[in-house]
């Protein structure tokens, strides 16, 4: 019988202590910014997910798991829910040289806001996305700046959602120029002309340009999103 009541007892305890509610503060620091190119000052457009990486490092960790969250499709990027404290913040995995960009020391004991300047592997020039009958009609141009990334494809894309990317399911797409065996001399003295046919009267459509290069993570450049009722 002592032995039961001793159990019941430890037990008890334990229970006790697995109850008591923790007093760490919630994570309530707040980073945000912009990912930009260098020349132009103008946003990197990118996909969400799968696009541009924010990764956090902290600081007083060695080997320190990454924190890392996507940027919007747009080149800029927000987060409220992060702990106090001092980390190392990169951008990553979009369509830039990665050895462009630099690694930023934050201390996040209040928001920060903070932006990247990177040399994207394309740049879309002198973009006009309009509509055009019953359809959409992109012009623009496509130069690179120090990157050396090949160039190997362009068009415009269509969706009925803003979420639009090469990937987005059920997008429409004009034909593809094939790029793969032109110099970049060549390209650069292209006035590109795209169009997306045939479009459903009553709809709103979003629209943009991608142009993607040879590179590792298969990641596009793309002009921003607009959008076109019909």
């Amino acid at each position: 019988m002592k032995q039961i009541i001793g159990l019941i007892s430890i037990t008890g305890l334990l229970l006790a202590n697995g109850c008591k509610i923790d007093n760490y503060d919630l994570p309530n620091q707040a980073i945000e910014g912009n990912v930009i190119d260098a020349v132009t000052g103008e946003n990197i457009q990118t996909r969400q997910p799968n696009g541009i990486k924010i990764r956090l490092l902290e600081e007083r960790i060695e080997n320190a798991v990454p924190y890392d969250f996507w940027c919007k499709s747009d080149g800029s990027f927000k987060n409220t829910r992060l702990f106090a404290g001092k980390y190392k913040v990169v951008a990553t995995e979009g369509a830039f040289e990665q050895s462009s960009v630099d690694t930023i020391i934050v201390d996040l004991g209040r928001s920060q806001n903070v932006s990247f300047k990177v040399e994207p592997f394309a740049r879309l020039t002198d973009v006009i996305i309009a509509k055009s009958g019953s359809g959409i009609k992109a012009t623009y141009k496509i130069s690179q700046g120090t990157s050396t990334k090949k160039i190997i494809k362009s068009m415009l894309i269509c969706y009925t959602s803003p979420i639009l990317h090469e990937a987005t399911t059920g997008k429409l797409a004009s034909p593809e120029n094939d790029l793969s065996g032109m110099t970049i001399t060549d390209i650069e003295n292209i006035s590109f002309e795209d169009a997306i046919d045939n479009l459903v009267a009553g709809k709103t459509y979003y629209a943009r340009v991608a142009v993607q290069t040879e590179n590792p993570l298969n990641r596009f450049n793309y002009s921003p999103v607009i959008e076109i009722a019909f």
